[in-house]
């Protein structure tokens, strides 16, 4: 039997690209990461090597902190709290 990542369930936003290796930690943790950036060739590699989990990533691209609170809401709403 093959035990749950010890992050799984964990929602996590991390500045890309000075945080690129944080991301990639927590995603191999199994942590869900919402990765803050301007859409680059940079941030889409990053995206890319992310997608093998396993853990999920998510990109958005802003600044406004209100606008990243309701993109976080929006994107994980059917998850249940972290207990």
């Amino acid at each position: 039997m093959t035990s749950r990542p010890r992050l799984a369930g964990t929602v996590v936003v991390v500045a890309a690209p000075d945080g690129a290796g944080l991301a990639r930690r927590l995603v191999a943790e199994g942590a869900t990461v919402v990765v803050t950036a301007p859409a680059s060739e940079e941030v889409g590699q990053l995206l890319r090597e992310l997608e093998g989990g396993p853990g999920r990533v998510a990109l958005f691209d802003g600044a406004d902190v209100d606008a990243l609170v309701e993109f976080i809401s929006e994107q994980f709403a059917e998850r249940p709290p972290v207990s």
